[in-house]
């Protein structure tokens, strides 16, 4: 699957929203400080997520050869993500 940035932040955003969503529902009846918590809970997934997105990016810009820079490849090293990605190619 050959991934676009904007597609994957825009699925990362859908995702998020229809979470937070899912908290509204429960406002009448949950302790506001359980609610917070679950906010700072989705808001950190979210960080997560857009910074795998970025990954992502990297790993696809690389599959097309685009010359990717130190701090880019390191980047993607500690990510843990190229396992996960070559998977996908290869499903295809």
């Amino acid at each position: 699957m050959i991934f676009n940035k904007n597609e994957l932040i825009n699925e990362v955003l859908d995702k998020h929203i229809e979470t937070w969503q899912h908290t509204l529902d429960t406002a009448d009846f949950v302790p506001q400080k359980y609610l917070k918590y679950i906010d700072r809970l989705i808001f950190e997934n979210l960080k997560q997520k857009l910074k795998e997105a970025e990954i992502y990016n990297l790993l696809c810009l690389e599959l097309q050869g685009y010359q990717l820079t130190f701090w880019e490849k390191l980047k993607i090293k500690f990510s843990g993500l190229r396992p996960l990605f070559e998977n996908e190619i290869l499903k295809e």
